[in-house]
């Protein structure tokens, strides 16, 4: 699956669905043009920050899952607004029945990652939520709180 070629063609669709541009939407998201640009031409080699993922899913009121092209349908039109990623992460893999330290094994992931996130340092990206996301078989919207 090519995540990036989903999301640019998915968020084409949406554009076009909600009859707005680039301008309305880089407005919306406080994005610059240029950057909603590379997204819509799928030639880059990055994916939007997992704060912009949920910015424009909040305003297409989509699924993440949806947005990225991993789902066809979007299952969360009415999705709640997120809590702090660092509050709802530890909750999120114990209600799944994991420790940080399970996780990190099955993810191949060291716990300072899951620390530094618990602790604010720094955010997630895309990749290891999907790759959590897919160890506890969960959506990335429940991950982040927005189901």
């Amino acid at each position: 699956m090519n995540i990036i070629k989903n999301f640019s063609e998915r968020l084409k669709e949406l554009i076009f669905d909600n009859r707005i541009n680039v301008k309305i939407l880089s407005k919306a998201i406080a994005c610059s043009e240029n950057t909603v640009y590379d997204w819509l031409t799928g030639t880059v080699s990055f994916m939007p920050s997992v704060s912009n993922l949920i910015k424009l899913a909040d305003y297409f009121k989509c699924s993440i899952d949806f947005l990225i092209g991993i789902e066809e349908e979007n299952y969360l039109p009415n999705p709640k607004p997120c809590p702090p990623f660092s509050a709802w992460f530890r909750n999120a893999i114990e209600v799944k029945g994991f420790t940080l330290y399970s996780l990190g094994k099955k993810v191949e992931m060291t716990t300072s990652n899951f620390y530094s996130w618990i602790n604010q340092k720094n955010k997630p990206n895309l990749d290891s939520l999907l790759r959590i996301a897919a160890a506890l078989d969960c959506t990335i919207d429940y991950l982040v709180g927005r189901e």
